[in-house]
């Protein structure tokens, strides 16, 4: 019989530890590794989500020919402008941890820096290497957060009038 510490650690059960501790991190330090910067009135998202929203707008959706596009508040509008929050609340507010978390950074990128407190371009670098990554855990988390930016950028009615749609 082995002992406690002789035991050894599966991949996938390391990695599900990883998210359940990143997962209990969001809910007791919500604003770690968090930027300042000047946050609009949202009707649900913290700060600090706001912001990781933000920064993935800065690399996904350079160019983005909507003017005054908004990522951060377009997800807060997309979650709090029903009259109830829908189903997808939590899983646009785990999406919105990982930029965020140092947590993350480290069990993925072994950086203390999270992707929040990055400057645009190491940004994108890290979220570069992710989409290129072995790990299918990187490359799936990448091509999820850029879906989530495209959709909600469709989901503004300037950007179906662009495209030809009359609403």
């Amino acid at each position: 019989m082995e002992s406690f510490l002789e035991e050894k650690v599966t991949r996938s059960r390391f990695l599900k530890f990883l998210l359940k501790t990143a997962a209990v991190s969001a809910i007791l330090l919500p604003q770690a590794s968090c930027k300042p910067g000047t946050i609009p009135k949202l009707h649900g998202l913290s700060d600090s989500e706001y912001l990781a929203f933000k920064s993935l707008e800065e690399v996904f959706l350079v160019g983005n020919p909507i003017q005054g596009f908004d990522l951060g508040v377009a997800a807060d509008k997309y979650i709090y402008g029903h009259p109830y929050p829908i189903d997808t609340e939590s899983v646009l507010k785990l999406l919105a941890f990982l930029p965020g978390s140092s947590l993350v950074s480290f069990a993925l990128d072994f950086s203390f820096t999270s992707m929040v407190g990055l400057s645009k371009e190491d940004r994108e670098k890290r979220l570069l290497s992710w989409k290129n990554s072995s790990l299918s855990l990187k490359r799936g988390a990448y091509n999820i957060m850029r879906q989530l930016a495209f959709f909600l950028v469709s989901m503004e009615r300037e950007y179906n009038e662009l495209v030809g749609y009359k609403g």
